[in-house]
């Protein structure tokens, strides 16, 4: 039994045991920038929990979030990454595992239209933009001003969702949310949010 037969099956599925799906030289960065399983199916949860179709993954990396979330929801997730070797890591595991309501595209999120997604998922994606130990590979042009271009066009999206639009936030700032939106509840010492928008 696979990891993906052993999430539809509700058996648990450690982190190491899940990794193992990658690359070794990507599957280093796990511990810092791979979404955790448990976290993957709480937000997962949350987000589908009213009836979100199709959610977005913002900053989705080689695609864990997605690939647990697809393998134990029936909605379609999307991640959205820049870096193009991660979003053939990610394509490659979906097309293996046979997740067919999973997908990555290698664009930037400047150029992502947001009201196409019902939900959606964010893990401090523009973290390595500030912080240079963050920083997974040279791929990618990073500073200040990227960090609060990338993060201003997020708030901005999020703003112009309707009610009802529901998000899971893991290590993300408070501050990335518009006050349309509440937070409902939270855990790990509210690393772990959830939102909706109500106005």
């Amino acid at each position: 039994m696979d990891v993906f037969e052993k999430l539809r099956n509700r058996v648990a599925v450690f982190d190491e045991e899940f990794d193992a799906i990658f690359p070794e030289d990507v599957r280093e960065h796990s511990n810092r920038h791979f979404t955790s399983v448990f976290i993957a199916q709480q937000a997962t949860a949350f987000l589908t929990e009213a009836g979100a179709k199709s959610i977005l993954d913002i900053g989705s990396g080689t695609g864990k979030y997605c690939l647990v979330a697809s393998a134990i929801s029936k909605a379609d997730f999307t991640g959205v990454e820049h870096r193009n070797y991660q979003v053939e890591i990610g394509n490659e595991c979906a097309k293996r595992y046979g997740l067919t309501n999973c997908k990555f595209i290698a664009d930037n999120i400047l150029n992502i239209d947001f009201s196409t997604y019902d939900a959606f998922y964010i893990f401090n994606p523009f973290l390595e933009a500030k912080d240079p130990t963050a920083q997974m590979d040279q791929a990618v042009k990073v500073g200040l001003k990227e960090y609060d271009i990338f993060s201003n066009y997020v708030y901005q999206q999020f703003e112009k969702m309707k009610v009802g639009t529901r998000i899971a936030s893991y290590w993300t700032t408070k501050t990335q949310f518009p006050p349309s939106y509440e937070m409902v509840k939270s855990s790990f010492g509210d690393t772990l949010t959830f939102w909706i928008k109500t106005i």
